[in-house]
Parts: structure tokens; C-alpha cells; sequence
């Protein structure tokens, strides 16, 4: 069995956090996902993904990436070499009113 890519690590986690609707953007390096309510983001410096080891990127998603999505769902939750910023979402609710 081949080995996990980077991309397939964040779906995974991202399904794994019970999140849906996953779609990457290969160019930014953007995941948009829903959690039923909102669309959410998660983007990556591209410099910083490529230049970072899988095992240190699954160790970010657990221990920051994904407490930042949860705590700021419908929003654009960015990562590079900074760290973990909050942007506000072009997408928003998921629901139409």
C-alpha cells in the first residue's frame, strides 16, 4: 500500500472530525468543507506545505488546525509558517435564507 500524501492526511483527518463536502483546490492549496451549517477553509501557504513533513503536518492538525476550525467554523482558517491565522470566509453559512 503506497504511502498517505499530505492532501489525502487532511481529508482524512477532516472526515475523521466529522466534517463533509470536502473539495481541494490544488492551486491555492485549499480544502473547502461543511460541517451542515457552515463552509468552512482551511488554506495553506503553498512554500509551507510543500516544505513540511507529513508527520509534522498530522501533528498540527490535531493539535491546532483542528481546534481552530471548530472554534471558528465559517471562516478561513490559514496556514504557513506563522502559524494558524482566521480569516473571515466568502462562504459563510451554508444555508439560504
Amino acid at each position: 500500500m503506497a504511502d498517505l500524501t499530505k492532501n489525502e492526511a487532511i481529508i482524512q483527518a477532516l472526515v475523521s472530525a466529522g466534517y463533509q463536502d470536502i473539495r481541494l483546490n490544488v492551486v491555492p492549496k485549499r480544502f473547502l468543507f461543511s460541517d451542515g451549517r457552515f463552509q468552512t477553509e482551511l488554506e495553506f501557504s503553498r512554500n509551507y506545505f510543500d516544505d513540511t513533513t507529513l508527520a509534522t503536518l498530522q501533528g498540527l492538525l490535531e493539535d491546532t488546525i483542528l481546534p481552530a476550525i471548530t472554534e471558528q467554523m465559517g471562516k478561513t482558517v490559514y496556514v504557513n509558517a506563522h502559524g494558524v491565522s482566521i480569516l473571515p470566509s466568502t462562504h459563510g453559512r451554508k444555508e439560504q435564507w
